[in-house]
């Protein structure tokens, strides 16, 4: 069981390498690069080869990046959305991803993470074709893997996004699991579709970001689905605050989950109440 984490703990900070360097001591050597400027200023070739040379110097396993989906400057926030109606602000949004995986001439990411449209967009047909057309182009741009994430909106639910992949014949798509956005989705159900993860808790309401077992999710009934599902790929905390020592408690908890799920998942339903999703009417 491997953890890693988005640099998006330091949200409102802005990413250096003496930031990456914080991560690494503190036990991280999976990092998500979270690429929203200012936080991450991707325009800046500067810090691009800076933080290059940082994964190489400390040989350090390929990051993730999550693309870009909006731009804060202290006054309005502006969202980047490749589905956007307006075909001025789609084309916008690709050129943004573009400038952002400019990175990869740099450091090769494992992956890379897509939001499809904005928190609390509908969907509309329309939606497909531009997130076809907007996967195709970060591909051909610059030959990563994609990982859609589900989002709070009608159009990145688990249902719709593996309508997305079936309808765009996308198979070799990936989806990345949010744990705080599948529970403001009211997720059940298995969880064997998705290759990688990120990982925070909420009160279900908001997308608060906690750590794990500070909100209300259900996080041995999640580690059950996960072992059931035979899920190979780490996990991404996605939580924000000031304490990055917190992390070592809830790494160790999510971690004997995992350990006693493993050894024995009847003992582990029978210990913490979690029912077989096999055996429900």
């Amino acid at each position: 069981m491997e953890f890693g984490i988005s640099t998006q703990f330091y949200r409102k900070g802005r990413v250096t390498v003496d930031t990456l360097e914080t991560l690494r001591k503190a036990g991280y050597h999976r990092i998500e690069l979270f690429c929203n400027r200012p936080h991450f200023d991707f325009h800046d070739r500067s810090l691009g080869r800076s933080v290059g040379r940082w994964f190489e110097e400390n040989a350090m396993p390929a990051p993730s990046f999550h693309l870009p989906f909006f731009e804060d400057d202290g006054t309005r926030k502006r969202w980047i959305s490749p589905l956007d109606p307006e075909r001025r602000n789609r084309e916008d949004a690709l050129d943004q991803m573009k400038r952002c995986l400019e990175l990869a001439e740099r450091v090769r990411p494992e992956y890379v993470v897509m939001h499809l449209g904005n928190p609390g967009d509908s969907y509309t047909p329309v939606a497909f074709e531009y997130a076809f057309a907007a996967i195709f182009q970060i591909r051909q741009f610059a030959g990563v893997n994609v990982m859609v994430e589900n989002i709070p909106n009608a159009i990145s639910t688990i249902d719709r996004i593996r309508e997305f992949k079936r309808a765009a014949e996308l198979s070799d798509i990936g989806i990345c699991y949010d744990s705080g956005h599948g529970q403001l989705q009211g997720l059940t159900g298995d969880l064997d579709f998705f290759s990688a993860t990120h990982i925070h808790d909420n009160h279900g309401e908001r997308d608060d970001h906690l750590w794990p077992f500070e909100g209300k999710i259900d996080w041995p009934a999640f580690i059950e689905k996960l072992v059931v599902a035979g899920y190979e790929g780490h996990f991404t905390f996605e939580a924000r605050g000031d304490d990055l020592n917190h992390g070592d408690r809830v790494r160790s908890r999510l971690r004997d989950l995992w350990d006693e799920a493993r050894a024995s998942i009847e003992e582990y339903r029978l210990k913490y109440k979690v029912k077989n999703e096999d055996s429900r009417s």
